[in-house]
Order: C-alpha cells, then sequence, then structure tokens
C-alpha cells in the first residue's frame, strides 16, 4: 500500500477555532519511492485571529497571511480533500496526526462544506500517528537518543 506522509502548519492548537494555513505530503509506493508532492498554503479566514506563537512556530509573516495570491480557506480545503482523494488508497502518516492535524482537517472540511470529512480514514484510507508509536517504543524499554 502507498504512504502518504503529510503535515499541517496552523493559526493556533484549537481546531474549532484555528485554521491551517499549510498543506504538505508526500506520496510514495509502498517501497518509499516518492510518487508525487504538494505543499499548499493559504490566507488567513477574515474570522480567524492566529497566536502569535503559531506565527513564531510557522513562520509566517502578517504580509503572507493576508496574500491575495493565496487561495482562501475554502478553495484550500477544496484542494487537500482532491489530493485524499486522489491518492486513495494509502496509509496517512504523520507525527501527532491523530490528536491534532486529523482534528484540524476533520473540522476544516466540516466548516467548508465538504462531503467527506473523514477523508483519511475511508476510501480505502488508513492512518499511522508515529508519536504513539514513540511513546510506545520508549515506555516498553527503548530508550531516545538525545
Amino acid at each position: 500500500m502507498d504512504f502518504v506522509f503529510y503535515d499541517l502548519e496552523t493559526t493556533g492548537i484549537s481546531p474549532e477555532f484555528d485554521q491551517p494555513l499549510q498543506f504538505a505530503a508526500i506520496w510514495t509506493n509502498e517501497n518509499f519511492v516518492e510518487k508525487d508532492r504538494v505543499n499548499i498554503r493559504c490566507r488567513l479566514a477574515p474570522h480567524i485571529l492566529p497566536s502569535p506563537q503559531a506565527l513564531v512556530v510557522t513562520r509566517v509573516t502578517p504580509d503572507q497571511l493576508t496574500d491575495p495570491s493565496l487561495p482562501s480557506l475554502f478553495e484550500f480545503s477544496q484542494q487537500v480533500a482532491e489530493f485524499t482523494e486522489r491518492w486513495a488508497p494509502a496509509i496517512w502518516v504523520g507525527y501527532n496526526t491523530m490528536k491534532f492535524d486529523e482534528e484540524v482537517l476533520r473540522q476544516t472540511f466540516y466548516q467548508n462544506l465538504s462531503p467527506n470529512i473523514y477523508a483519511t480514514q475511508f476510501n480505502g484510507n488508513t492512518r499511522f500517528d508515529i508519536l504513539p508509536a514513540v511513546y510506545a517504543a520508549v515506555k516498553g524499554g527503548a530508550k531516545l537518543v538525545h
């Protein structure tokens, strides 16, 4: 089965009140040979107030938030949904995706009237979050190198 390694950059830590600013992903085959990649950014929705700390972490400047050449959040959500359909079936892989990125994606799809809010879970897709795997390995006796 193919893999999609992905990450979101957002305006904060609340899936309900923040929005994604960037979706980056690499689609590979089962041997990790790259098939495609995407890096999509969007402008800030008018009702969102970004966290200053999130802007520091994501390195997004205030000018980039309002760049008219970037797609709106609605257009962004349509583009991301298109990739989830085009790349299916795949294993969607990320770091802390189950408790954050997936929640943000679902909320974004829901708020922008996307019919498939569980895009990474259906159409033959499955998910793998690296963070709980790291916790399990550490708890199981393995040591992380600092």
